[in-house]
């Protein structure tokens, strides 16, 4: 008897590692995300970007369309009428249709000020503190409105159009889109063959931008002629030459003079200064030195909540 008993408990003892066993496998599949899969949006557009557009004319792949969108899609009136102008061949308004979409694909900041909307109310805080954060949170939320309205898929055609804009020559467009302001726009894209192509494009890009005479791209040249700090600046080949060149072209456009050179550098400065004046005669003529107010270019979702008044909104300079 005793031994059947000791047989029974070891069944019941086996049985339940068995079901023990099987819950924390079911557990772990749940925890587990499944393959990341394409999403049907993602697939027409791409496909899209290459497929040929049947005409009545022309065999079905002897030309290549943009991407098209539903027609329902665009349900706000003013990006309707801006990717239509987009669409003809307007670069400023393929640039402001971009920046437009792309502020729409990351809401964070807004959905943050919101959040903090009751403590941001308290009695005791200063009345100009309290009247500034009640401005971001009626901004934060004119903004999620009006993003409600935004095509399913806006971080891709905000990419698309930007880029469009950049390729016809937007100086401001070929600044944002080499900055990376919707590859890097949340560091969710870093998979995408959008973001390979951002990678093959962008220092050249950055480099038509000054040479265009876009003031921002100063900056950003003179960190990636010095190291590799960023994504972009990876991407500028180190040149401590050109790095001195675009410190000494700041300091003759702001009419404030640069810090002397680092020693191991001195042997460049003769060089660097020649290109500074090279720089500031072939590309910049036309501003008159001291500038009283460097520019300042926000990404657009950041820009519709801090930028001040006095800031124009993207590509509408």
């Amino acid at each position: 008897m005793a031994t059947t008993n000791l047989k029974t408990r070891g069944l019941i003892v086996i049985f339940i590692a068995i079901a023990v066993a099987l819950l924390a496998w079911q557990l772990w599949r749940l925890r587990t995300p499944a393959p990341a899969m394409p999403e049907p949006d993602a697939i027409q557009a791409d496909i899209a970007d290459d497929a040929p557009e049947a005409t009545d004319t022309a065999p079905a792949a002897a030309t290549p369309r943009k991407i098209q969108p539903a027609a329902g899609d665009y349900r706000n009136p003013a990006l309707a009428e801006l990717k239509n102008r987009a669409d003809a061949g307007d670069s400023r308004a393929s640039c402001q249709l971009g920046m437009e979409l792309l502020r729409c694909t990351d809401l964070s900041a807004a959905e943050q000020v919101l959040a903090a909307a009751d403590d941001n109310a308290r009695p005791d805080m200063p009345a100009e503190q309290r009247a500034y954060m009640s401005k971001l949170e009626n901004r934060a939320r004119h903004m999620v409105a009006e993003c409600r309205s935004a095509p399913a898929d806006a971080w891709k055609q905000g990419n698309h159009y930007l880029r469009q804009a950049a390729l016809a020559g937007e100086p401001e467009a070929m600044y944002r889109y080499a900055r990376g302001d919707s590859v890097l726009i949340d560091y969710s894209r870093m998979g995408t063959p959008e973001f390979d192509r951002w990678r093959a494009e962008a220092g050249n890009m950055m480099q038509l931008s000054f040479e265009a005479g876009y003031l921002p791209s100063v900056f950003d040249l003179m960190v990636g002629y010095s190291d590799n700090s960023s994504p972009i600046t990876g991407l500028i080949p180190n040149d401590p030459t050109k790095a001195r060149a675009m410190r000494l072209l700041i300091g003759r456009l702001s009419g404030k003079p640069a810090d002397r050179p680092e020693a191991r550098h001195a042997t460049l400065e003769p060089a660097a200064v020649a290109l500074a004046a090279q720089w500031q005669r072939d590309y910049f003529p036309t501003l008159k030195p001291p500038l009283q107010r460097m520019p300042r270019v926000m990404p657009a979702g950041f820009a519709s909540l801090y930028a001040d008044e006095n800031v124009e909104s993207p590509c509408s300079q």
